[in-house]
């Protein structure tokens, strides 16, 4: 199986966003206050599987309208996004970026992917849903859909952007795999599983693709980068540092099991596009 790794784009955070080792409401105003100068650049990544099954995409990124000229848009912005979002992300996406872009640049139309796969509702993740809305299948896990209607999260993942498009919403189900011991098994044979990762949201799922005794992680934002896992320094955003630590705990066993041919997460400026193997 070949996993592509695409950038869809940019955000510019406080750099207390990926390693703010606290959540509370003083942190979270002074990421949205924090000036340009003081911000960090990452990347924004998707991922394209070549499954036996079908091609299988894993996130969106951000779309088009919210960076029409590929440069950082402020009015393009908040025609997107709240107020609150726009100020946290500060969004870029060049030219020939969105992921519709680059898969026609691959030759591939949105109604040939098989599976859109969302790890959860973050803007950054999933408002390029409108460019491939179109697949056979957009799966996104119960438990992540039931409280982002309903909570907290309703403020990071508004409504206005998601809810219009039909997704299948499987229930996580009992596991050996991942902090919670929560497995959506895509196709019943471990080699796609969704995992669920909570500490970022209650229902963020992580990917494993395994092919044979051999699997590559997909983290979604459980973890920002390698450090996070090594070092045990959660993110600053999120909603639960303990349910944040767990996470870390179970990604750190994963990445040290010697089947591990990759962990990747989907803000790594560490990580560049390219394709692994598996």
């Amino acid at each position: 199986m070949d996993i592509h790794i695409l950038q869809c784009g940019s955000i510019r955070v406080s750099a207390t966003v990926p390693f703010g080792n606290r959540i509370d409401l003083r942190n979270t105003a002074r990421q949205l206050m924090t000036a340009d100068k003081k911000r960090v650049t990452l990347p924004v990544f998707t991922y394209l599987i070549e499954h036996p099954r079908g091609l299988i995409l894993v996130d969106t990124g951000w779309c088009r309208d919210i960076s029409p000229d590929g440069v950082y848009d402020p009015k393009a912005v908040a025609d997107v996004l709240p107020p609150h979002l726009a100020a946290l992300f500060h969004p870029t996406l060049p030219a020939g970026m969105a992921i519709h872009e680059q898969l026609a640049g691959m030759g591939i139309q949105p109604e040939d992917l098989d599976y859109v796969l969302l790890t959860h509702l973050d803007v950054d993740h999933m408002s390029g849903l409108r460019h491939v809305n179109k697949a056979k299948h957009v799966v996104l896990p119960e438990y992540e859909y039931y409280w982002s209607c309903r909570t907290v999260y309703k403020t990071r993942q508004p409504q206005n952007l998601w809810i219009q498009y039909p997704m299948e919403r499987p229930f996580y189900r009992g596991s050996s795999l991942g902090p919670n011991h929560w497995v959506i098994d895509l196709f019943g044979d471990e080699s796609v599983q969704m995992v669920n990762v909570p500490g970022h949201t209650e229902g963020q799922a992580a990917i494993v693709i395994r092919n044979g005794d051999r699997f590559v992680l997909l983290a979604a934002d459980a973890a920002f980068s390698l450090r996070n896992w090594r070092e045990m320094i959660t993110p600053g955003f999120g909603f639960s540092r303990d349910m944040q630590l767990k996470s870390l705990r179970w990604i750190a066993e994963m990445a040290d099991d010697p089947a591990c041919v990759a962990v990747l997460c989907s803000h790594d400026p560490e990580i560049a596009p390219g394709t692994i193997a598996i």
